[in-house]
């Protein structure tokens, strides 16, 4: 008898388990941002296997790419080579410039416009128990400092871009990410009056993260170059979604 009793207890305790890691799934996503990641365009299968092999049995992974993607200037043949190997589920490349035709991937750009090249405004994250919004906005400084393709065109109104997307996901999401090229100071003053839940900045520069003085945005920023991609896990618990940003070692470079 004692022995039977036993084994319905390890039952129960294995069903209580299975049941448990089975509920949290679509309860967790994990977005993992490579950020000016200035990866070396020869260690491109290396730098697929590390990227793909951020595993966990039970947390959606998705892998998001932003600013300078390659660490030497390359032609968009080659920049489009490198995307399509990586197949991420999110990229916003400032080392793109719309003349190439071979891109089998989605950028994510919400304020430049091509006919010619699969630009996306906004990508929605989808987990069973709540969904996540993303948008990307390009400083219009980039159309300055580069020579872009003439059939690529850029709103330079970021605020009402912002304003636009943020107004469209807050309706279709649990929490909105704004992927930043501007500066912060600029970021602060955007998300004044949005209900935007977090600025990933893809600026050239390592800047604090910190609540920004809306008291509802936090902000974050990393360096891949410097060896780290940063992990922003969200949980969604009674009716809210938390977050935990953390900085990993990356051993890409």
């Amino acid at each position: 008898m004692g022995k039977i009793i036993l084994v319905v207890v390890i039952l129960l305790i294995f069903n209580f388990l299975y049941t448990e890691d089975f509920a949290s799934v679509g309860k967790y996503v994990d977005i993992n941002f490579f950020i000016e990641p200035r990866f070396d365009h020869e260690q491109i299968y290396m730098t697929n296997f590390l990227t793909k092999n951020i595993r966990n049995d039970t947390i959606k992974q998705v892998n998001a790419f932003a600013g300078t993607i390659l660490a030497e200037p390359q032609s968009d043949s080659l920049s489009a080579l490198f995307i399509n190997t990586l197949k991420p589920e999110i990229i916003s490349p400032v080392d793109y410039f719309f003349f190439g035709k071979g891109l089998e991937s989605d950028l994510l750009i919400s304020n430049i416009e091509s006919d010619s090249i699969p630009i996306i405004k906004n990508i929605i994250i989808k987990c069973d128990s709540f969904k996540v919004g993303l948008f990307s906005i390009y400083t219009p400084d980039f159309m300055v400092k580069n020579k872009i393709a003439d059939h690529a065109k850029m709103n330079t109104d970021i605020f009402d871009i912002a304003k636009e997307q943020t107004e469209f996901l807050a309706k279709q999401t649990d929490y909105i990410i704004m992927l930043s090229n501007v500066t912060k100071y600029i970021d602060d003053n955007i998300v004044k009056n949005l209900e935007i839940n977090a600025v990933v900045s893809f600026d050239y520069q390592k800047k604090k993260n910190e609540l920004l003085s809306n008291q509802s945005t936090n902000f974050y920023s990393i360096l891949t170059k410097n060896g780290n991609y940063g992990k922003l896990s969200l949980i969604y618990h009674n009716g809210k979604v938390n977050e935990k940003w953390e900085e990993i070692e990356f051993n890409g470079k």
